[in-house]
């Protein structure tokens, strides 16, 4: 029954990935005014993280409606369920160490999200999502430390090919920048992109990290899918509120003094309804992502789920092609 629902489970994953990619990036691109007045742009990398988390917060709710109308199945379950042999299986993680143990990816989910953020705000949506391939590069070297699988030759050959595209990529990116900057575009100049494309590959790692722990959760503690989800979203929720963003305001930055200033972030979306209704079809959205994709990963592989990340960048690639050469080849989103 799992696999017969797993095609199901990808294109939601890769539907809502896309969908998640293009409303974050037309989030950075709109313009609002803040506490100074002026208009400006939504650059707002951790209020996007926060965005994230509070989607993550509306999985843990689903997830508590769907446990209580399962509840008597979950209860009778035991007694149908004995292992074939003794000692065959282990027993599954439970109560309040489920929560402590899921702070570990929700840590990583924090960071890698976090840095791919501040990176992505110097990127095009395409190139961004184009780079998230790298997933799939360090998430096989830490199947192989960390989860004592095996990669053969081909498995190789392919890490090395993503990393020559990566590479290639990123290449592209700095030199189009350069170009852009010396004719007079109004594009990002290529030390920011570099900035950018090294802020995202930072993020990556943290990203594989996150992926790979979560596997080991779904398939050797047995916590829920949708469980680990939420669990990450209280997790990372808390540790924004009480330590990034305070930790934000008081250094300092460009936005009003601040490297991020919460009060700013306020203002702008209470002046911009269409921000405002972006932000909600992102909670929407990345909620029914990360839905998918834990289901992918407990189906799969924690392998499999990057490369069907990476999967995305060709409709990432369609969208903006269509906006570039159909609507406005100026638009920053595509």
């Amino acid at each position: 029954m799992a696999m017969s629902r797993t095609p199901l489970y990808v294109v939601g994953m890769v539907l809502f990935g896309c969908l998640n990619t293009e409303t974050t990036k037309m989030q950075f691109t709109l313009l609002s005014r803040g506490i100074d007045g002026h208009l400006k742009d939504f650059h707002k990398p951790w209020q996007a993280v926060f965005t994230m988390f509070c989607a993550m917060d509306v999985v843990l709710i689903y997830h508590v409606i769907l446990s209580r109308r399962t509840r008597t199945l979950v209860v009778d379950a035991p007694e149908n369920g004995k292992p074939l042999l003794d000692g065959e299986a282990s027993p599954p993680v439970t109560g309040l160490r489920r929560f402590f143990y899921v702070g570990v990816p929700a840590v990583f989910d924090l960071l890698g999200t976090g840095f791919g953020m501040i990176g992505f705000v110097f990127l095009p949506a395409s190139i961004n999502q184009m780079l998230r391939g790298s997933t799939i590069v360090f998430s096989s070297v830490f199947s192989v430390l960390f989860l004592g699988k095996k990669m053969f030759a081909y498995n190789w050959l392919g890490v090395c090919l993503c990393v020559l595209g990566i590479s290639l990529v990123g290449l592209s990116n700095v030199l189009g920048a350069s170009a852009s900057s010396s004719s007079g575009g109004s594009g990002t100049s290529s030390s920011a992109a570099l900035f950018g494309m090294s802020m995202n590959l930072l993020g990556q790692v943290f990203a594989s990290s996150q992926i790979i722990t979560e596997e080991k959760m779904l398939k050797s503690m047995k916590i829920p899918p949708m469980q680990v989800v939420g669990y990450e979203g209280v997790w990372g929720t808390l540790i924004m509120i009480s330590v990034v963003f305070p930790l934000l305001y008081v250094l300092p930055g460009s936005d009003n003094g601040s490297i991020e200033n919460v009060y700013d972030t306020y203002l702008m979306l209470s002046n911009n309804h269409t921000l405002l209704a972006l932000i909600c079809l992102y909670i929407f959205s990345c909620s029914t992502y990360n839905i998918a994709g834990m289901l992918v990963t407990g189906a799969l592989s924690a392998v499999h789920r990057t490369m069907l990340e990476a999967s995305r960048t060709m409709f990432i690639w369609l969208f903006g092609l269509t906006v570039h050469y159909f609507i406005s080849p100026t638009a920053g989103f595509g």
